[in-house]
């Protein structure tokens, strides 16, 4: 193994080596033999280079001593030969000859520098305002580039594109201005970019912050009238509107004057041409245009009047503009929201423009924030009672719908009904149809035709309408308005904004509603009223008061949706309508004119009879007749069976009532002058071969209408066929009379049970009945026994006739 190498620098003496091996000995031996063979290479080398630099030094120096030697001589030669008037004539001449180039050189490259500057300024100006870029470089710019115009245009010799220049500038300072005029009817603009407007329109025009303030105005009043005027999107235009008022006020308090003045100050600190942003723009190229610009244009500084408004004069300006803005506002709020007729649309302005004006308020505020609140209010009030009253006003097209039937009725169209029993209502799906089958069902009942459907279809939407308004009112009741303690607008408005706005106003809009809503009804009561003439004159009128009837009817029963309120006025206007009234009397007549004529010929019959046929059924002592004839019955059979007819629906009690008093009347009309007519014409009774001869005569000449009964014409035809004793003339008188009498009283007892509280009996009544009982020659009892039989038959068979009873 081979013993490791010995480290020199670890020895301490020159005999420590040889404890070490030999072999170990000889190889430091040459090691050290090799380095001290290496360092003096190296330190030959050294002191060889340093000899070549120290004799080149040497050789430097010898050449300058020989160079200042000849300097020396030089400028000996020179202080010889040269004076001080020489020099001085020398310098002269060259300070002039250098000043004459340099004009010569200013007066070539100025002018174009200048141009060149200028033109710069135009495509800078465009850039900036195609770019929206900063309005304030833009009239710094425009500065510069009037001076330069003004300094070029003096010249002797300018060029005509100095003249078209000037055009230019003109153009652009005019989109400069609208560019400005833009900013100031941004409401969303910054405060920062606003100040910057305004101070470039001190530098574009020159003015004052007195005439900056004034055209800020007018901006905004332009814009405040436009926004209203031209946007389609109502609720929008007057939001936004309203933003851009209240904008105004705040950056009016805010700019002016403090805020604009110090931004005027700051346009004295430096020249234009010496501004940063200036020097910036690539297309002026300052850096080498700038030193050929006259020194009057490089040293040019703006000096607005900064200090020229004062805080007093600002704020009387802005109160001022605030009050003739406000009235435009107004004005145009009020033309925009003359098209609008969505109440809920109209309500939701109102919310959010009272907010919006209430959430501006400020501690600094005065009473006329107060004013203005009132001012929005009224003007939004108007317009949503106009929009109920036209909501109100469209009940004009129910009584539309009436009259348009009327004066188009198509017999059998307008009036077409379908029976409950129709196989279209009795095969209802009642999985998915039951709804519809059961509204089927209860149209049929109630009768309602075709036309009343129109009817009722218009006045359905009318409802709604009222009802959507009355909804849109309570929404205005439970609006919650900001009522924090710290609330600005509690210290300046009289009355806390809740109580003003969601009790106050909804109230008086509910007393608006209910006031339309009467007019509206006293509007359709006389609509009503207007046709009750022309019913009368015109063909088919039963079936109109039909029509009438069941439309009015439906009208009352769906009044309840409104209200008590509303409802007690449609009642209150509608109650007794003479169109009513008259479609009961027309009613009336259709369902009984035809059975008055047999009535008459039946009792004519009867005071022309020789005998009474019901004689044999009479009881009592002395013998009364206990139930009526059967003309009588069957006369009231008809009359039900024709009321049935015109629909079970119609007869409640004032209907049936109406029917009752004209039968009566008619009734006992008829009865006196047949009695009168029958006591003139009374002859001696006729022997039985007379009679049966006369008899067959007299059928033959009476009307259709006047034929005798069926039942009455087979008693004729027993007593033809059976012979029998004739009885006294002024016996058979009195018992027809006595049971013409019953018939009478039990036809009273039929029509007068309800009938009673609106007909007096009249003296035609009472002359008959008093005529008829003398023609009977019955006594006081008898005629009272009369009157209780009559009752008691009619409590029998009241059920025969329900309509009636």
């Amino acid at each position: 193994m081979a013993a490791a190498p010995i480290d020199a620098k670890a020895l301490h003496f020159w005999d420590d080596a040889f404890q070490h091996p030999i072999l170990v000995v000889r190889q430091l031996e040459k090691r050290l033999r090799a380095d001290i063979e290496e360092n003096r290479e190296k330190l030959r080398a050294l002191v060889g280079s340093s000899y070549r630099d120290l004799l080149g030094t040497a050789e430097r120096i010898i050449e300058m001593d020989g160079q200042m030697q000849q300097v020396e001589a030089t400028l000996g030669d020179i202080g010889l030969e040269c004076n001080s008037r020489v020099l001085e004539k020398i310098n002269r001449n060259m300070e002039n000859m250098t000043k004459f180039k340099a004009s010569q050189v200013a007066e070539e490259h100025g002018f174009a520098s200048q141009l060149f500057v200028l033109q710069g300024c135009h495509t800078v100006i465009v850039r900036l305002l195609r770019r929206s870029g900063s309005s304030l470089l833009a009239a710094k710019v425009l500065v510069i580039a009037r001076l330069l115009h003004k300094a070029l245009a003096n010249t002797p010799s300018h060029a005509p594109l100095v003249d078209g220049l000037r055009d230019k500038l003109a153009h652009v300072r005019t989109k400069l201005l609208k560019y400005i005029d833009m900013t100031f009817a941004d409401p969303y603009v910054d405060k920062s970019v606003l100040i910057e407007s305004m101070h470039a329109f001190c530098l574009a025009t020159s003015s004052t912050p007195t005439d900056v303030l004034r055209h800020f105005h007018h901006v905004r009043s332009e814009a405040i009238s436009g926004k209203l005027r031209e946007s389609t999107d109502v609720q929008t235009a007057v939001l936004d509107t309203m933003k851009l008022f209240i904008s105004t006020l705040q950056d009016t308090q805010s700019v002016f004057p403090k805020k604009l003045a110090i931004a005027l100050e700051t346009s004295k600190t430096q020249p234009l041409l010496q501004d940063p942003s200036i020097l910036e723009l690539a297309e002026l190229q300052l850096d080498i245009h700038g030193r050929w610009v006259t020194e009057e244009i490089r040293q040019f500084t703006p000096r607005p009047r900064h200090d020229q408004l004062q805080k007093s004069e600002a704020e009387a300006l802005l109160r001022s503009w605030a009050s003739d803005a406000m009235g435009s506002f107004l004005s145009g709020l009020r033309y925009v929201l003359d098209s609008e007729i969505n109440l809920m649309k109209l309500v939701e302005i109102r919310k959010e423009l009272l907010e919006l004006w209430l959430s501006s308020l400020q501690p600094s505020s005065t009473s006329e924030a107060a004013d203005v609140l009132d001012d929005l209010r009224k003007v939004m009030m108007e317009k949503i009672a106009e929009a109920l009253h036209g909501r109100a006003n469209g009940l004009r097209f129910v009584s539309h719908a009436i009259s348009s039937t009327i004066s188009h009725w198509q017999p059998g169209i307008a009036n077409s009904e379908i029976s409950l029993w129709d196989p279209t209502t009795v095969t209802v799906n009642v999985g998915n149809e039951l709804a519809q089958g059961i509204q089927s069902i209860l149209a049929r009942q109630h009768g309602r035709s075709k036309a009343v459907d129109e009817v009722l279809l218009a006045f359905d939407k009318w409802i709604q309408s009222i009802e959507e308004a009355q909804l849109i009112i309570k929404k205005m009741k439970e609006t919650r308005w900001d009522e924090d303690p710290d609330d600005i607008a509690l210290d300046i408005l009289p009355e806390p904004p809740q109580s003003l706005l969601s009790t106050k106003d909804p109230r008086a809009l509910e007393q608006t509603l209910e006031d339309a809503v009467g007019e509206a009804f006293q509007h359709l009561r006389r609509d009503l009223d207007a046709m009750d003439k022309a019913l009368l004159d015109e063909q088919q009128s039963g079936e109109k008061a039909i029509f009438l009837l069941r439309a009015l009817r439906e009208l009352r029963r769906r009044v309840p949706r409104l209200g008590v309120i509303l409802a007690s006025k449609f009642s209150a206007s509608l109650h007794a309508t003479s169109v009513e009234t008259s479609s009961r009397q027309l009613l009336a007549a259709s369902v009984s004119d035809g059975l008055i004529p047999t009535l008459h010929a039946s009792v004519r019959q009867y005071l022309e009879r020789n005998h009474c046929p019901a004689r044999a059924l009479w009881e009592g002592t002395p013998a009364l007749p206990v139930q009526p004839s059967p003309a009588a019955f069957k006369f009231l059979r008809e009359l039900t069976k024709n009321m049935s007819n015109s629909g079970h629906d119609l007869w409640n009690t004032m209907t049936v009532n109406a029917v009752k008093v004209h039968l009566l009347s008619a009734r006992t009309t008829g009865l006196l002058e047949l009695i009168n007519a029958s006591d003139s014409e009374s002859k001696p009774p006729p022997l039985n071969g007379h009679q049966q001869e006369e008899e067959p005569e007299q059928a033959g000449n009476e009307d259709e209408d006047s034929k005798p009964e069926e039942g009455e014409a087979q008693e004729m035809e027993k007593t033809k066929a059976t012979p029998q004793s004739v009885p006294d003339s002024s016996t058979a008188s009195q018992e027809c009379s006595t049971q013409l009498l019953l018939d009478v009283l039990y036809l009273d007892n039929a029509l007068a049970a309800q009938a009673k509280n609106s007909l007096q009996k009249d003296d035609q009544f009472d002359k008959v009945t008093a005529e008829l009982t003398k023609r009977a020659n019955i006594d006081k009892a008898a005629r009272q026994r009369l009157e209780k039989s009559s009752a008691d038959y009619w409590k029998k068979t009241y059920l025969l006739f329900a309509l009636l009873a």
